[in-house]
C-alpha cells in the first residue's frame, strides 16, 4: 500500500477531442486565406494556406512545432 495521494490531472485543451478543435483551426485558417486573396494581399493568405495544409497534413503534431517550420521560413 502506498501512501502517495494520486497526482493532480490538468486537462488540457488539445487537438484529441474528436478532432473538432483541429478542424475549426483548419477552417479558420482556409477563411482566412481566402478572406486574404479577396483582399490582394496573396503573400499573407500563403501563410494560412500554409498552416492549412501542415494541419491537414499533420493532425497530430498540431502546433507542436516551430512556427518557422510549419510556415515554411
Amino acid at each position: 500500500m502506498s501512501n502517495q495521494r494520486p497526482g493532480k490531472y490538468q486537462s488540457k485543451a488539445m487537438f484529441n477531442d474528436n478532432g473538432a478543435m483541429l478542424r475549426q483551426a483548419i477552417a479558420f485558417a482556409r477563411d482566412a486565406q481566402e478572406a486574404l486573396e479577396r483582399q490582394g494581399e496573396e503573400d499573407s493568405a500563403f501563410y494560412f494556406e500554409q498552416l492549412k495544409d501542415w494541419l491537414t497534413e499533420n493532425p497530430g503534431k498540431g502546433f507542436r512545432e516551430s512556427a518557422s517550420k510549419i510556415l515554411g521560413l
